[in-house]
C-alpha cells in the first residue's frame, strides 16, 4: 500500500509539473516566441528526421545547422512553421513567467509593440477572471463572463475574431490566449498580415 502511495503522488507531482512548462523559441539576434503550454511541436533535421517533440521536462535545445519546427497552436487551425538555423528551443517552466508578470498590469512587448493587462474578478461566474488587453498600437482585447470582442482605438472599429484569439487589423496579427480560471495570458503581435 505504501508503494502505491509512493506512487500516486510521484505520478501527481510530475503531471503538476508538466501542466507548467510552455514552448520558447529563440532566434539569435531577433524577438522570441512563446506558445502556450501544452502546445504541440516537431523539431526535424535538414533530411527530415524528428529530433525533438513535446517535452515533460525543461530542457534546452541549441540549434547550430538548419531545422525545421512545426507549432501546433491550439487556438487556431494553421501550423506555425519555422526554418531555424541559429538559437535554441526551450521547454520552461511556467513558474518564472507566472511569477515575473503576477502584476495586474505588467507591461511586456512584442515587436516593439507594448501590451498591459487588467484582470478583474468575474462578477457573474464564481472564481473566473475577466481580462482587459491593451496594446500600445491601439489593439484592445476584451473578455467579461464568457463574452469578448475586440476594436482598435474605438469600441466602434470592431476587429473581427478568429478561434481563440486570433484578431487581425491592418496594423497586423495578435494571437492571444487567455484562461478565465487562472487569468494566464499569452500573447504575440505580428505586425506583417
Amino acid at each position: 500500500m505504501k508503494t502505491l502511495v509512493t506512487i500516486l503522488i510521484l505520478t501527481l507531482s510530475s503531471l503538476a509539473f508538466t501542466q507548467n512548462l510552455y514552448l520558447k523559441i529563440s532566434e539569435e539576434n531577433k524577438m522570441s516566441v512563446s506558445y502556450p503550454p501544452e502546445t504541440k511541436f516537431e523539431l526535424k533535421n535538414k533530411h527530415g528526421y524528428i529530433i525533438l517533440k513535446e517535452s515533460k521536462i525543461p530542457l534546452v535545445y541549441k540549434i547550430e545547422e538548419p531545422y525545421t519546427l512545426t507549432v501546433f497552436p491550439s487556438y487556431k487551425n494553421e501550423k506555425d512553421i519555422f526554418k531555424l538555423t541559429n538559437g535554441k528551443i526551450e521547454i520552461v517552466s511556467n513558474k518564472e513567467y507566472m511569477d515575473s508578470i503576477k502584476n495586474k498590469n505588467k507591461k511586456i512587448s512584442s515587436h516593439s509593440v507594448t501590451g498591459e493587462k487588467i484582470i478583474t474578478n468575474s462578477k457573474t461566474i464564481k472564481g473566473f477572471k475577466n481580462i482587459v488587453f491593451k496594446l500600445s498600437n491601439g489593439i484592445t482585447f476584451q473578455y467579461t463572463d464568457g463574452k469578448y470582442n475586440a476594436f482598435l482605438v474605438e469600441e466602434e472599429n470592431y476587429l473581427n475574431i478568429e478561434g481563440r484569439y486570433v484578431i487581425k487589423s491592418e496594423l497586423g496579427t495578435l494571437k492571444l490566449s487567455f484562461n478565465p480560471k487562472n487569468a494566464e495570458t499569452w500573447w504575440v503581435f505580428n505586425p506583417e498580415n
